[in-house]
């Protein structure tokens, strides 16, 4: 069982990509590469490390027949206090 479980860690790290905050048009985005996978959640800390926020994935909601919003445009600001 420890052995299925090496494996399963292994070919996840190998799947796992690096995520780069970007800009995309004044709008801030997260930039996968080297690989796949993503993690279920992301902490946002400040510069002591305080954890400020945790940012949780999911899949990509298609647009609905007929319209297609720039979910990229849609902007939340959260005053952090």
């Amino acid at each position: 069982m420890a052995d299925e479980e090496t494996e399963e860690t292994e070919a996840s790290a190998a799947a796992d990509g690096a995520l780069e905050l970007t800009d995309h048009d004044g709008v801030l985005a997260l930039r996968l590469s080297g690989g796949e996978v993503i993690p279920r959640a992301i902490p946002v800390l400040d510069e002591s490390g305080k954890l400020l926020a945790v940012y949780t994935a999911g899949p990509p909601v298609p647009p609905a027949a007929g319209s297609a919003p720039d979910v990229l445009a849609e902007r939340s600001v959260v005053e952090l206090r």
